[in-house]
């Protein structure tokens, strides 16, 4: 996400209109539709606030790994390489060749990319996003170069088919070993804490 800040005091607003909602019932002498405004104010209340409280956690860990906390690995990626990354990647999309990247590919930055991955956590040029540890399926590294590096993803959906998506992106020149920290670091973590896949 790449501006967690904006969709979280979007998430706050929305909590706080439903909270003052739920109270529209009780200042008004008409009696029909009391409960409807409890519920729907509630609901928009309960998902607003619940929403901005997990986007918080999510800024407050993003602040962290910006500082250098908990980092696994950190490389920058070349504006060629980039460039020519998320042109292949569209195109790999499009064929079906490879599984929805829901890294923001946006821009032709001048300056290149960030990439910095943590323990729980990666940003790839701004845009950050939690590891679903539960939902991780595999990891891997194309050999390049550049190499890519993806970690693979399932989430599970009741009554519709599973959502499978990945988090992609290129590894920097000299950093495949890095690279390989991150395969090694989540392998481990999803095997401590769920056993082999």
């Amino acid at each position: 996400m790449r501006n967690p800040g904006r969709v979280r005091n979007l998430a706050l607003a929305a909590g706080s209109l439903g909270l003052l909602s739920v109270s529209v019932p009780f200042v008004i002498a008409e009696r029909a539709g009391q409960a409807a405004w409890v519920l729907l104010g509630g609901t928009v209340a309960a998902i607003g606030l619940g929403a901005a409280l997990t986007l918080t956690m999510g800024m407050r860990r993003m602040r962290s790994l910006n500082a250098g906390k908990g980092i696994i690995a950190r490389w920058h990626v070349d504006p060629l390489i980039w460039s020519r990354f998320v042109a292949d990647d569209r195109a790999a999309e499009r064929d079906g060749r490879r599984l929805n990247n829901v890294i923001s590919l946006k821009g032709e930055p001048a300056s290149g990319v960030e990439v910095i991955i943590g323990d729980d956590c990666l940003q790839v040029g701004g845009d950050f996003h939690r590891v679903a540890l539960a939902e991780l399926k595999g990891a891997a590294m194309t050999v390049g170069p550049p190499s890519i590096l993806e970690l693979r993803f399932v989430t599970p959906r009741p009554q519709q088919s599973d959502m499978h998506y990945a988090f992609r992106f290129p590894v920097a020149l000299g950093a495949e070993v890095a690279g390989q920290e991150v395969i090694d670091h989540y392998d481990r973590r999803y095997r401590a804490k769920y056993g082999a896949r």
